[in-house]
C-alpha cells in the first residue's frame, strides 16, 4: 500500500485498459495479470455448469457482488478499475447485457458509492468498464466488511489500520491524525454509552471496542475525533436554551458539563430535551397513542448533523433552542455548509467536513451507511402532518436547522399507517411526493424533482414506485395529462378530514378561494384549463367547476376559448 488518494489518475487507468482490452487474441484477453488498480470479473449467476446463460439488462446477483468490489477498490488508497465480462482466470470474452443506469443505482444503494461505467465493445462483445476513485472514508461492503486490495485480491482491513495509513499521506483529516491521548484516557461513562446504542460491542473489552471502531490506533493511541468523542472536554460542546416564544423570555439554559465527553454532553441534552419535547396523547383509533411533539428521531438528527459537520476549529458551542409556544426546535452549527452542499441539495448529496469523525460516528452506530439523516428527519416530519426540515446557511456563518412541530396530523397519520407494502411507510420519496400533494392539487416531474433535490430520472423512479404502493388496494398517485394527482382512497380520506384552512388537500374542497387557486396554478403550469381538468383536481361536480371558471372569467383573471366541451380558459395576459 505505498499509492496516495490524491494519486488516484483516471487517464492513467484509462490507458491500462486499453492495453488490455487491445491484447485481444482468438476470442480472449492475453493480459490477464491483475493488479491492485485492475481486476476482471465475469457477471455472476450466468453460469450453468460449463454454459452461459444468455444475459439480461438487470441482475441482482450480479449487482450485489460487484457492489462488494466497488466497495474494495473503494477502500484501496489509488482506487482503481473493474473489467466486467470477462473470465478472469482465462481471459476469455463473455460479454454483459447489464444496464449501466441501472446497474450504477443498485451499487448506489447497496453501499453509497457510484462508479462510473463505461461501455467497450470487444470483438463484438459488450463490456463493462467500472472506474472506482478512492474513498474519502472506509466504505463497507454488503455484507458489513472493511476490505481493500492486496495484489490482486481483497483483503480485510480494521478502520483502525484504515485511518492509520490516511494518517501517513500529506492531505489527512485532522480528526484522522493521533492524540496525545491513549486508551486509559478513555471515560468509562462514554465507552457505556456506545454499549448501549449497539449491543454488538457489548462483549468487548474497552481496548477492543476502540480499536475495532477506529477510536484509537493499532498502538493503542485515540485518534483526534476519538478524543472527541471519549475523553474529559474541558468545555461545553452544547448549549439548550427554551424561551416561550421567538426573542422572548429564556425558561431554561443548560450548558453541557465541560467533565463530560462529546458523546455524554449529548445524552445530557438529549436527555433535557425529552423532557421538554412534550408529548401529544392520541385517542382518535390509536389508543391513546403518545406522539412527541416533534419526532424523537428527527430531533436526535437534528443534533447529530450539527456536531458532525460543525466546524471544529471554530470554540462556540452548538446552539440548541427549543421555542415553547411554537413547537419548535433551532440548532444552530459553527460554520458554513461542507463542500459542495447548499440548502437546494442538502436532501439529495452528503459530504463530510471531517470523514473521520463522521465514520466513528457511523461505526458506533449513531448514524447509518447512507447519510446522516437529513432523509429520515424529512420524512419523520411529513408522516406526522409537519412541515419538512428548513436547512439553510445563515451569517456567521452558520447551518442552521429548523423542526417545526406541535400535534401531528391525524388524516396523515392515517394515511401513513394504511400505506401497502409496509416498508413504504417510511420511504422518504413517498413523503416528499404526500407533502407536495397535501398542499398542491397536483404534481408534475420537474417539482417533484426540485422537492427531491435530485434529477427528473430520480423524480420518474419515485412516481414509479408510488404507483406500486397502495392504500385500500389503490395507487397512492395516478397520472392526469402531464401531472400526477394523488390517488381515490387517499383523496376519500382527506376529504372526510377537511377543517380549518390549513387541512392537508384543502383544494378538496367547494371552497371558491381553494378552486381559484387549483385552476390558477394549473393554467401557470399548463397554460390553459378546462371544466374536466378543475373537475379531476378538486373533485367538484361539473356545474361547481364551470361557476368557478365563469367567475374567474367575470374579474377579467382568465378568458374562454371554443364552445361547448372543448372550451378552454386561458390567463389574461396584459
Amino acid at each position: 500500500m505505498v499509492a496516495n488518494p490524491q494519486e488516484y489518475s483516471r487517464t492513467h487507468l484509462e490507458e491500462e485498459v486499453r492495453e488490455i482490452l487491445s491484447s485481444v487474441k482468438l476470442g480472449r484477453i492475453t493480459k490477464t495479470r491483475e493488479t491492485e488498480s485492475i481486476d476482471f470479473k465475469e457477471e455472476a449467476g450466468r453460469r450453468n455448469g460449463s454454459d452461459i446463460e444468455p444475459g439480461q439488462p438487470e441482475n441482482p446477483e450480479a449487482a450485489t457482488k460487484l457492489a462488494d468490489e466497488v466497495a474494495c477498490m473503494a477502500n484501496t488508497p489509488h482506487g482503481g478499475a473493474l473489467i466486467l465480462g470477462v473470465e478472469d482466470k482465462t481471459g476469455k470474452l463473455i460479454g454483459t447485457e447489464l444496464d449501466t443506469q441501472w446497474l450504477r443505482h443498485r451499487i448506489y444503494q447497496a453501499i453509497d458509492v457510484a462508479p462510473d461505467i463505461t461501455e467497450q465493445r470487444v470483438l463484438g462483445q459488450r463490456l463493462l468498464v467500472l472506474f472506482v476513485p478512492p474513498a474519502s472514508e472506509p466504505v463497507e461492503d454488503t455484507k458489513g466488511r472493511i476490505r481493500w486490495r492486496i495484489g490482486s485480491s481483497c483483503e480485510p482491513v480494521d478502520r483502525a489500520q484504515w485511518w492509520e495509513y490516511q494518517r501517513k499521506l500529506l492531505h489527512i483529516d485532522p480528526m484522522a491524525q493521533t492524540s496525545h491521548y491513549d486508551l486509559a484516557n478513555a471515560r468509562g461513562q462514554a465507552i457505556d454509552l456506545v454499549k448501549q446504542e449497539n449491543q454488538g460491542f457489548s462483549d468487548l473489552t474497552n481496548s477492543e471496542l476502540l480499536t475495532r471502531i477506529g477510536a484509537a490506533d493499532s498502538e493503542g493511541r485515540l485518534t483526534k475525533a476519538g478524543e472527541l468523542l471519549f475523553t474529559a472536554s474541558s468545555k461545553s460542546h452544547i448549549n439548550f436554551t427554551v424561551l416561550d416564544v421567538p426573542g422572548g423570555d429564556v425558561l431554561t439554559f443548560i450548558e453541557s458539563n465541560p467533565n463530560f465527553s462529546l458523546l455524554e454532553q449529548l445524552g445530557e441534552i438529549e436527555q433535557a430535551l425529552k423532557i421538554q419535547n412534550k408529548n401529544n396523547k392520541l385517542t382518535e383509533g390509536y389508543a391513546h397513542l403518545a406522539v412527541p411533539q416533534i419526532p424523537s428521531s428527527a430531533v436526535r438528527e437534528a443534533i447529530l448533523n450539527g456536531l458532525i459537520h460543525r466546524d471544529w476549529n471554530r470554540q462556540e458551542p452548538l446552539d440548541v433552542r427549543w421555542l415553547e409556544g411554537d413547537s419548535t426546535l433551532i440548532v444552530r452549527s459553527p460554520g458554513g455548509f461542507p463542500r459542495t452542499i447548499t440548502s437546494a441539495n442538502v436532501l439529495s448529496n452528503r459530504a463530510a467536513r471531517y470523514p473521520a469523525l463522521a465514520d466513528l460516528f457511523r461505526a458506533i452506530g449513531l448514524v447509518d451507511k447512507q447519510g446522516i439523516g437529513v432523509d429520515r428527519m424529512y420524512q419523520a416530519m411529513i408522516t406526522l402532518g409537519h412541515r419538512p426540515p428548513e436547512i439553510i446557511e445563515v451569517s456567521g456563518p452558520y447551518v442552521q436547522t429548523t423542526l417545526v412541530g406541535g400535534k401531528p396530523v391525524l388524516p396523515v397519520m392515517e394515511l401513513v399507517k394504511k400505506i401497502v407494502p409496509e416498508p413504504r411507510q417510511r420511504d422518504v420519496r413517498i413523503a416528499i411526493i404526500f407533502y407536495g400533494l397535501f398542499h398542491s392539487p397536483f404534481i408534475t416531474i420537474e417539482s417533484l424533482a426540485r422537492d427531491l433535490q435530485a434529477t427528473e430520472e430520480s423524480a420518474w423512479n419515485a412516481l414509479a414506485a408510488a404507483t406500486q404502493t397502495t392504500i385500500e388496494g389503490e395507487p397512492i398517485v395516478k397520472r392526469y395529462r402531464e401531472a400526477w394527482i394523488l390517488g381515490d382512497s387517499a383523496r376519500k380520506i382527506l376529504k372526510t378530514h377537511q377543517g380549518d384552512i390549513f387541512a392537508p388537500g384543502r383544494y378538496l374542497t367547494t371552497d371558491q378561494d381553494s378552486l381559484f387557486e387549483t385552476a390558477s396554478a394549473w393554467i401557470e403550469t399548463f397554460s390553459s384549463i378546462t371544466t374536466g381538468d378543475l373537475m379531476t383536481l378538486s373533485g367538484v361536480s361539473r356545474g361547481t367547476a364551470l361557476k368557478c371558471l365563469q367567475d374567474m372569467e367575470s374579474v377579467g383573471v382568465v378568458r374562454h376559448a371554443g364552445s361547448g366541451r372543448s372550451v378552454r380558459y386561458q390567463r389574461v395576459t396584459v
